[in-house]
């Protein structure tokens, strides 16, 4: 019935939506949240079901009968059981194509040419997406490769050359060429020379696997080239709407560096257009270190600022109602068409558009509802994004928001007391203003504080971090970044239409905004306590915890009491977070375990004792000082542990050391062994050599450095280290020569760590009495200059473990030769030993 006019038709309103945000909803309300849960379920069952005989055709069928029977159980009207089939049909249907689209390929994709190691390779491709280039970064005195610009581009292979004939080929793969290859569009067509391999899987608990990220991209290979001269442009066979995308976008990134100071404008780029290449690797740590990442993210609020510019010029009178309705949702598809269609964008694009089409058709727009049918629709286009971490944030923090934001409407569900209405008349409107505002920060708290607490398991298990500082931090910058934002596009906006006083006035108001918003982050991140690093939870403990708040929220929205079941799963969770702990205690009560990671061309040894003591042994590979460190910690972690009691360098050679520093940031230790030789004896500030530079930092850490020399004999634990090379002075010649050679002895068994131990340094090692062994780590990585045949014949090993980014093929058989059996982590990953009084036990990762 219609409202009565003046303050009861007032009142009555806000008794019907106060009485409406109180009542709870009803599950048919929300059909897409059953929608997306079912679909869950079914993406799920895909990954479970292969390993029972289970696949995509099995369930394809099964899906297509159970949509047959909905449609029967439809057309009698049994409404409780047409509901439960469709559901079933759903997931049945979302685990087949989940399934088809992680296994089923072309018989000629370009991934099933792709060997382990990379061979060279000629073939014809696509431009899928613009080239997107990554500036060197800066020289570290830790790299062995001198960094260098690169092009990272997406192709679809069309033809690969066999020979002296073209073999037709498809599938798409990622190029990287070392230099800048920018003048490429989507849709032109290369001819490509360089390296072909596979995408490398994780070797090591707990680390990254870029395969399966691929993977779920549908990418099969990648290839590297030496230079752009590798790749030559035979036109450009047609225009699309790719094309034509790609060349707004990059008229768009232009318009922002004209516009914008060089200091602030990759951060613009990124915030706007989602174009992060060109980001200071020390901004994105101070951002990653802060919690403030996401908002380098194309995501909700930029979406949400470009759905709202014509509706609001309506509010003004100045645009027809429904006109400026259509025009937001054709803008929302433009812009998240423009930034890429990642998964974020399309999550917040569907939400936009859900509420475009509620507003034009009158409906009531529910958030919740919009946010699952945004994951539906995301599953439906990509659906291996969802093993993506950064899409399962984005999803997780936009229901997060919903939820806050629905606990508050229905807090505040309650119809205003005429006299409270009458005090809040007598207040001046700069009281208004700090009470709004106080509200405001309430709010913004209130939400960054419950953001973390469902999020903080996911993000501490996959990128290892906990922030305290996000939650004070977003009260300045979300306000920055929402200006930031809207003078950026509205940048965009005037210099499409030619008003290049407004586009100056917006780009300095921009830039002042992403400076400041910069500025703060940068300085909290210098802060101790600003962000830190953990060694998180379990995937499956992150996922029962993620479960537990889907659960109770869900129970809340339909009016359940939700508070004894996250009780008892509350307490469930917490008890299974030291189950593991406690039976690895017990059952390695009496067992030391000697780790040897898979770092590639590199070293990296861990000792766990019975008593918990660690000692890590080296910790470098050739590759990114970083990405070496993130490598050997994830796995640290993922072994358990938290801190490490010594590290011990064997000698001064880059990919043995250049993880130390990132290591020093994550873990606590408690001291450094090493040679005489390791660092420079006087160290002047002209020295900024990786050894130099190590020892500083050493130093400003305030970490203890023990000398050590042939004969000294350390405890750790219950096992027993001996020292066998090099003395004091070590020998007239390199630093591969001067290793230091460890022994470890435990339980009655003995293990050797020689370092990468060459001539003259190996004859005098072979000088001494033998030492007969049950494992050795080959000397150098399994290289001839060790001397394979003489080494196993003076300690007789049973098993021997070659480090190496590469197959050693002369290692391998000098060894064989001698009786022992090796073992590669080039192939097996890493390689985990155990002694006990039982002997010992040998297992590798893969």
């Amino acid at each position: 019935m219609p409202l009565p006019r003046g303050s009861a038709g007032r009142r009555l309103a806000e008794e019907r939506l106060a009485e409406r945000r109180r009542s709870p909803r009803r599950p048919a309300e929300t059909p897409l949240v059953w929608i997306a849960l079912a679909t869950g379920a079914g993406a799920l069952t895909a990954v479970a079901l292969p390993h029972l005989g289970f696949g995509p055709p099995v369930l394809g069928a099964t899906g297509a009968m159970l949509l047959m029977a909905w449609a029967h159980a439809w057309w009698r009207h049994a409404d409780t059981r047409a509901c439960g089939l469709l559901l079933a049909s759903v997931a049945s249907l979302a685990g087949a194509w989940a399934g088809a689209a992680w296994r089923w390929f072309p018989v000629d994709d370009v991934g099933r040419y792709a060997p382990r190691d990379a061979e060279p390779v000629c073939f014809e491709a696509r431009v899928h997406r613009v080239p997107t280039v990554y500036p060197a970064e800066e020289r570290s005195p830790f790299q062995a490769i001198p960094p260098r610009d690169r092009t990272v581009l997406d192709v679809e292979v069309v033809a690969l050359r066999d020979g002296v004939r073209w073999r037709p080929t498809s599938g798409r793969c990622e190029v990287t060429i070392a230099g800048r290859l920018e003048a490429l569009t989507p849709g032109e067509r290369l001819r490509v020379f360089g390296q072909l391999r596979r995408p490398s899987p994780a070797m090591n608990p707990g680390q990254r696997d870029a395969a399966a990220m691929d993977r779920a991209e549908r990418k099969l290979a990648r290839v590297w080239t030496e230079s752009p001269a590798c790749v030559a442009s035979l036109g450009n066979t047609s225009e699309s709407p790719a094309a034509w995308l790609a060349s707004t976008r990059v008229w768009s990134l232009d318009r922002i560096d004209a516009h914008l100071p060089p200091v602030v404008s990759p951060l613009a780029r990124a915030m706007l257009l989602g174009e992060g290449s060109r980001l200071p690797e020390p901004v994105v740590k101070a951002f990653r270190k802060t919690g403030t990442l996401h908002v380098l993210v194309v995501s909700g609020l930029h979406v949400g600022l470009v759905a709202a510019v014509l509706p609001g010029l309506a509010a003004l009178g100045l645009l027809p109602r429904r006109l400026a309705w259509c025009g937001a949702l054709v803008l929302v598809i433009a812009y998240v068409a423009l930034v890429g269609a990642r998964p974020s964008a399309v999550r917040a694009g569907v939400v936009a558009a859900a509420a475009c089409l509620a507003a034009l058709s009158g409906w009531r727009a529910l958030s919740l509802n919009s946010l699952a049918g945004a994951g539906v629709a995301v599953f439906a286009t990509q659906p291996g994004a969802w093993a993506a971490a950064g899409t399962q944030l984005s999803f997780l923090a936009a229901a997060t928001l919903l939820g806050v934001s629905s606990w508050i409407a229905h807090r505040n569900a309650k119809v205003t007391p005429p006299l409270e209405r009458l005090v809040e008349s007598t207040r001046t409107p700069i009281e208004r203003l700090v009470r709004r505002g106080l509200a405001w920060a309430g709010w913004v708290l209130a939400a960054t504080l419950a953001v973390q607490l469902v999020t903080g398991p996911l993000v501490a298990s996959e990128f290892h971090r906990v922030s305290p500082a996000a939650a004070p931090l977003a009260l300045v910058v979300s306000p920055l970044v929402a200006l930031s934002v809207g003078s950026g596009l509205l940048l965009l906006a005037a210099e499409s239409v030619g008003l290049s006083w407004i586009a100056e006035a917006a780009g300095w108001l921009c830039g002042v905004a992403v400076q400041s918003m910069g500025d703060s982050v940068v300085a909290t991140s210098r802060f101790a306590g600003a962000g830190f690093w953990t060694a998180g939870p379990t995937g499956w403990w992150s996922a029962a915890w993620i479960a537990s708040c889907g659960i109770g929220a869900l129970l809340a929205n339909y009016g359940v009491n939700a508070r004894p079941f996250l009780l008892r799963s509350g307490v469930a969770l917490a008890a299974a977070a030291f189950a593991p702990t406690l039976w690895s205690t017990w059952a390695d009560a009496d067992k030391l375990r000697c780790h040897f990671l898979a770092v590639g061309h590199g070293s990296a040894t861990l000792i766990e004792t019975p008593d918990g003591e660690c000692v890590l042994i080296d910790a470098g590979a050739l590759g990114s000082p970083d990405r070496v460190a993130d490598t050997v910690a994830r796995t640290l972690w993922a072994h358990g542990v938290t801190r490490i009691d010594a590290i011990l360098l064997t000698h001064a050679d880059i990919d043995h050391y250049n993880a130390i520093p990132g290591l020093i940031e994550r873990f606590p230790v408690e001291a450094i062994w090493t040679t005489h030789r390791m660092f420079p004896r006087v160290i002047d500030d002209t020295d900024h050599s990786g050894p130099a530079e190590l020892a500083r930092l050493l130093k400003q850490a305030n970490l203890p450095t023990r000398l050590l020399r042939r004969g000294d004999r350390l405890r750790v634990g219950a096992a027993r280290l001996e020292v066998l090379h090099p003395d004091e002075l070590g020998v007239l010649g390199s630093d591969n020569a001067n290793s230091l050679v460890l022994g470890v002895e435990y339980a009655g068994r003995r293990l050797l760590l020689p370092g990468d131990l060459e001539s003259p340094g190996i004859e005098a090692l072979l000088a001494q009495e033998p030492y007969d062994c049950d494992l050795i780590l080959a000397p150098h990585h399994g290289s001839h200059r060790s001397n394979p045949p003489g080494f196993a014949a003076w300690c007789r090993p049973e098993r021997v473990v070659i480090s190496s980014g590469q197959p050693r093929g002369e290692a391998r058989s000098a060894y064989a030769r001698a009786g022992a059996e090796v073992i590669s982590t080039h192939e097996t990953g890493e390689v985990s030993v155990s002694l006990s009084e039982r002997g010992l036990e040998v297992n590798s990762f893969r």
